[in-house]
C-alpha cells in the first residue's frame, strides 16, 4: 500500500530519474528518429478519434454499434496519448503519468474487444454490398415482370371493357327503339302503362349515360394526346359553342374574350377536352337569377408556362364544404341539375397528363374560376 500511495503521490515528480537523453548511449539520429516517429504516430492516433467521433455525432440515429465507434476512438487516443509520452519523457522524465496512461489504455483496449466479441455475430449478419446489389436487381426484374403484367392486364382490361360497351349499347338502343314503337302503337289513356314505358325509356338512357361515362374515364387514362401544336384559343372556344348551338342558344349565354396571349402549345385534343369540360358545366350550372356569362382569359407566359383562365357567373362551389373534393371522380355539388360528376375530374387528369396543373377559385351565388397552368 505503500507503494500504491507513494506512486500516486509522486505522480507528477519527475525528480528521481534522468532524462531519456541520458539513459544509455542515444545518437542524435536514433534519438530524434524515435522522438519524430513517436510524434507522427501520436498525431494520427488524436485525429482518427476525431474523424471517429464526427461520424458518430452526423450518424447517431441511424449508425449501426455506435457504441463500438466510441470505444475505437478512446482506445486510439488513449494510444495517443501513450506515444506523447514516449516522445516528452527525453525530456521531461514522467515515468509515473506514463504508466498511468499505459493501464488506462489496457482497461480501454479490453472493455474494446469484450465488446466486439459480443457484437461480431451480428456484424457478420449484414448484408454485403455486392449481394445488396444482387438483391436490387432481383427485386428490379421482378418489378419489371410485375409491370409488364399489369401493363398487359389493363389492356385487356380496357378492349374488354370497350367492347363489352359496345355491346351493350346497341340492345339497350333497341329496347329505346322499342318503347317508342309501342307507344305509338298503344292507345294513349292507360296511365299506368304509359308511366311503365316512361321508366323503361329513363332506365335506358340512364344506362347509355353509364356506358358513355365509362368510356369516358377509360378514355382520359389511355388517350396519348400527343398532337402538341400551336393553337388558337378563341378558335378552339368558338369550335366548342358551334357544336353546342342549341345549348348556347336555350341558355342565353354570353361569352366574352380577354387573350393576352392567343395562342397556346399544346395538345389540340386536349385543350378542346378541357376547355369543352368547362364551358358546358359552366351553361349548365348557370344561375336562375341572372343572365350566363363566360369569360375566357389568357395571361402572359412567365416561368414556362401559360395560363387560361374560365370564368363564370353561376351557381358557384361552396369550396370550405367541397374544396377537396371538386376533382374527384363522380363527385356532384348540385343534386338539381343532371350531371355524371366525371367533368371536372376529366380535366385535372388530362392537364396534369401533360405537366400542367389546375385551380378553382369559387364563391356561393357568385362565380367559379378555374385557372389551367399549361407549360410552354
Amino acid at each position: 500500500m505503500d507503494q500504491v500511495s507513494d506512486f500516486f503521490t509522486g505522480l507528477l515528480s519527475a525528480a528521481l530519474w534522468p532524462a531519456r537523453w541520458y539513459c544509455g548511449t542515444w545518437t542524435d539520429f536514433h534519438g530524434w528518429l524515435y522522438i519524430l516517429s513517436s510524434l507522427v504516430i501520436c498525431s494520427a492516433y488524436f485525429l482518427i478519434p476525431v474523424s471517429l467521433f464526427y461520424v458518430v455525432i452526423k450518424r447517431r440515429k441511424d449508425l449501426p454499434f455506435a457504441h463500438l465507434f466510441t470505444l475505437f476512438s478512446l482506445f486510439i487516443l488513449s494510444c495517443g496519448i501513450t506515444h506523447f509520452f514516449d516522445a516528452m519523457v527525453f525530456w521531461v522524465p514522467l515515468y509515473r503519468l506514463h504508466a498511468l496512461f499505459l493501464f488506462v489504455t489496457a482497461v480501454v483496449s479490453s472493455i474494446t474487444v469484450v465488446y466486439l466479441y459480443k457484437v461480431l455475430p451480428y456484424a457478420l449478419t449484414f448484408t454485403s454490398p455486392q449481394q445488396l446489389e444482387k438483391v436490387v436487381q432481383q427485386r428490379t426484374l421482378e418489378l419489371a415482370q410485375k409491370n409488364s403484367d399489369l401493363v398487359k392486364l389493363n389492356k385487356e382490361m380496357d378492349n374488354f371493357v370497350y367492347s363489352t360497351s359496345h355491346d351493350l349499347k346497341s340492345p339497350i338502343n333497341n329496347i329505346s327503339g322499342l318503347v317508342n314503337i309501342l307507344k305509338m302503337e298503344i292507345p294513349q289513356g292507360n296511365t299506368s302503362v304509359d308511366e311503365l314505358l316512361d321508366r323503361i325509356e329513363s332506365s335506358s338512357t340512364r344506362a347509355i349515360d353509364a356506358i358513355h361515362n365509362l368510356t369516358g374515364i377509360l378514355r382520359v387514362h389511355t388517350e396519348p394526346y400527343d398532337d402538341l401544336e400551336n393553337i388558337d384559343i378563341q378558335h378552339i372556344v368558338e369550335e366548342i359553342l358551334e357544336e353546342n348551338t342549341i345549348l348556347v342558344k336555350e341558355s342565353q349565354a354570353v361569352i366574352r374574350y380577354e387573350l393576352k396571349e392567343s395562342n397556346v402549345f399544346f395538345s389540340r385534343t386536349a385543350l378542346k377536352s378541357i376547355l369543352y369540360n368547362l364551358i358546358i358545366n359552366a351553361i349548365k350550372y348557370k344561375s336562375p337569377n341572372r343572365q350566363p356569362e363566360i369569360v375566357i382569359r389568357s395571361l402572359s407566359s412567365r416561368d414556362k408556362a401559360m395560363e387560361i383562365q374560365v370564368a363564370d357567373n353561376g351557381l358557384g362551389i361552396d369550396l370550405k364544404a367541397y374544396g377537396e373534393k371538386v376533382f374527384c371522380l363522380f363527385k356532384r355539388f348540385h343534386d338539381h341539375i343532371e350531371g355524371s360528376g366525371i367533368g371536372l375530374y376529366t380535366v385535372k387528369k388530362i392537364i396534369e397528363t401533360k405537366g400542367g396543373s389546375v385551380s378553382l377559385e369559387s364563391t356561393v351565388n357568385v362565380g367559379s374560376t378555374f385557372k389551367l397552368t399549361i407549360p410552354q
